[in-house]
């Protein structure tokens, strides 16, 4: 299994590239290797355990600070 997975996703079609590029008038967002049991490997849930999305945390937090939120995205979880 390559544990080195560093890839690109675009924020608005999810198109992959293995090289840093600009899509959709933005640059790509980077994913790097997360270990096993990362809590940033998992959805984001509310305080009940609900589910709010299926996206990945780091995903979440990477787009929304390209969009321009700052750090406290996650703080009210």
């Amino acid at each position: 299994m390559n544990e080195d997975c560093n890839f690109y996703i675009c924020s608005t079609c999810f198109a992959t590239s293995e090289e840093p590029r600009e899509c959709h008038g933005e640059m790509m967002i980077h994913c790097g290797s997360f270990a096993p049991g990362d809590e940033r490997l998992k959805p984001l849930m509310d305080s009940e355990g609900n589910l709010i999305t299926s996206a990945p945390r780091w995903y979440l937090e990477k787009a929304k600070l390209q969009q321009g939120y700052g750090r406290d995205y996650f703080r009210h979880t």
